[in-house]
């Protein structure tokens, strides 16, 4: 009685091993005909890549425009150093902070100020107010 459910538990596992390696070949097949079909980069974007690097990163304007015309197909039209683009100046992090101003007019909050007697502290003392 004990062996059929071995035997049951067996085939399972061997199933599932199976379905598994099947799997895999699934995906292994899909995974090549993915990159078979990738399409490359056209060679005109080869410039971008260039720009990418350190060394044109730290190269200076001249340097820059040779590494980028280096980079550019054959038949394309070569760019001189004084065709480059003008770089735009930086742009602030933020807008400047416009002063506040309050919306409303404060002409009638004047208040007027009423001389006060000192506040009795005890009501034993109450003679000793001067006012009196």
């Amino acid at each position: 009685m004990l062996v059929p459910a071995l035997v049951a538990a067996n085939m399972t596992l061997h199933l599932m091993g199976v379905g598994l390696v099947v799997l895999g070949l699934v995906l292994l097949v899909a995974t090549i005909v993915l990159w078979r079909g990738a399409v490359e980069d056209p060679v005109v974007l080869a410039p971008l890549e260039v720009m990418a690097d350190r060394r044109f990163a730290r190269a200076g304007e001249k340097e820059r425009s040779l590494i980028l015309n280096s980079a550019r197909p054959e038949d394309s039209e070569l760019v001189d150093v004084s065709s480059d683009a003008v770089a735009l100046f930086r742009e602030p992090l933020s807008e400047p902070v416009r002063p506040w101003r309050d919306p409303f007019p404060h002409d009638d909050d004047a208040v007027d100020i009423v001389p006060m007697a000192p506040p009795v502290i005890d009501p034993l003392l109450q003679n000793n107010r001067k006012d009196r």
